[in-house]
């Protein structure tokens, strides 16, 4: 578990880095939503930005709780 976890952190990092880098907000006080314009130039919800919060947050969750299930082991 503590493997998947960390890949999952990994992941979520990556897609953060990625949407930061590539994904620019869209620059409009008339607008209400959140969007962003993608590299093409096509606007864009900032969905992908919040899926790699998501994933590093729930790899982040595994993680501590592969270690505590370890400790629980180690206990016994």
């Amino acid at each position: 578990m503590k493997k998947i976890s960390i890949l999952l952190i990994i992941i979520g990092i990556a897609v953060i880095f990625y949407c930061l880098y590539f994904f620019h907000p869209l620059l409009n006080a008339v607008d209400s939503d959140n969007m962003t314009v993608n590299p093409s130039g096509v606007r864009s919800p900032e969905w992908p930005l919040f899926i790699g919060i998501l994933t590093t947050f729930v790899g982040i969750c595994f993680y501590f709780i592969g270690v505590g299930e370890e400790k629980k082991k180690a206990k016994r």
